[in-house]
């Protein structure tokens, strides 16, 4: 058996799974209520933030302004 089949993620690990995976859950909520579109896209009037894909696949949220 191998030992690294049995290692366990330390808890940074765990952490940027766990942020990751946040940050996902917010940016879809986001889309899903039409306050956000994604970078090149004609922002609407309930358009609050605009979501940016960067080259390695991340997605970063730029606040576009506040709700009226």
């Amino acid at each position: 058996m191998n030992i690294n089949e049995d290692r366990r993620p330390d808890e940074g690990e765990r952490g940027d799974d766990s942020e990751r995976l946040a940050a996902e859950k917010y940016i879809s909520d986001l889309l899903a209520r039409g306050q956000a579109v994604f970078e090149g896209q004609e922002p609407t009037p309930r358009t609050t933030h605009i979501v940016r894909r960067a080259d390695d696949g991340r997605l970063t949220v730029r606040r576009l302004r506040f709700s009226s």
